[in-house]
């Protein structure tokens, strides 16, 4: 009996802590629908997540399956009815959010990265981040972590010191989280990550080659596109990780920031002020 409670308390936990799949259960109180249906009545939720979900709790129980159509179980019904009324709220400003949240960061797109094999992102992404390094090179642009810079202030090396520095600090991030890491994935998962960063060093690398055949008016513009990249090159990373391990996007992008993007942010903005 001990054990049932402590379940239903920590199914209860997990509900709240994700509140994408409260609305799924939701959807499913009404009656027995297939993805199409609830990816229909879910438009702000990418088809890809509404799978991993259903079946995370189709695992634990909460709903089950039956000629491909979703139903919520008795055990479902019960934590929907211990999940405060006053969350109904917050479930509709969630879902305000998440359709903001998706336009702006391509995450419906990324989502179906995560079921190509990872050999083939492998094999697509790294000639792209080792171009972009030695282009790079040849114009004297560096990696900074992950900002492109033009200065003479640290080596050429500080390129590819800054992708290991990125590589290890996801696959300890991405450890903690789980610690069964499948290592194909994740180091595909870095490197096709890498892509909108590689690509923003590639772009202030050969306008660093031809500046001076472009107009102040024109570099502004394009040199914003590229130091926002990295805040691409994360979302991508944070997408494929809260697939990889089950854990809220939102909070992993918060990690992601916190780990990689605000202290290269600092660092960045010390070496150029020096």
């Amino acid at each position: 009996m001990g054990g049932l409670i402590s379940n239903v308390a920590e199914d209860l936990a997990d509900l709240i802590s994700m509140p994408r799949r409260i609305l799924l259960l939701t959807l499913l109180e009404d009656g027995p629908k297939d993805i199409q249906e609830i990816a229909r009545l879910a438009p702000h939720i990418p088809l890809s997540i509404i799978v991993y979900d259903l079946e995370q709790l189709r695992a634990r129980g909460i709903v089950t399956k039956r000629s491909n159509r979703y139903l919520i179980t008795d055990r479902g019904i019960e934590l929907l009815g211990r999940i405060p009324k006053g969350l109904e709220d917050a479930w509709r400003g969630l879902s305000a959010f998440n359709r903001v949240l998706n336009v702006i960061s391509l995450r419906p797109v990324w989502t179906y990265l995560y079921y190509i094999n990872p050999l083939i992102l492998l094999s697509m992404s790294t000639p792209v981040v080792l171009l972009s390094l030695i282009m790079a090179w040849l114009t004297n642009v560096k990696l900074l972590l992950i900002f492109p810079y033009m200065g003479m202030a640290v080596p050429w090396y500080i390129s590819p010191i800054s992708i290991i520095t990125y590589g290890v600090l996801d696959y300890a991030i991405s450890y903690r989280l789980k610690p069964m890491v499948i290592h194909l994935r994740e180091i595909s998962n870095i490197m096709v990550s890498l892509i909108p960063i590689a690509v923003s060093l590639s772009i202030v690398s050969l306008l660093y080659y031809f500046m001076v055949h472009l107009t102040e008016q024109i570099l502004i513009p394009i040199y914003i596109i590229s130091y926002l990249a990295p805040v691409l090159s994360l979302v991508m990373l944070s997408t494929l990780t809260a697939l990889d391990t089950g854990v809220l996007f939102e909070h992993i992008a918060i990690i992601y920031l916190a780990v990689l993007y605000v202290p290269s942010s600092i660092l960045y903005l010390t070496i150029v002020n020096l």
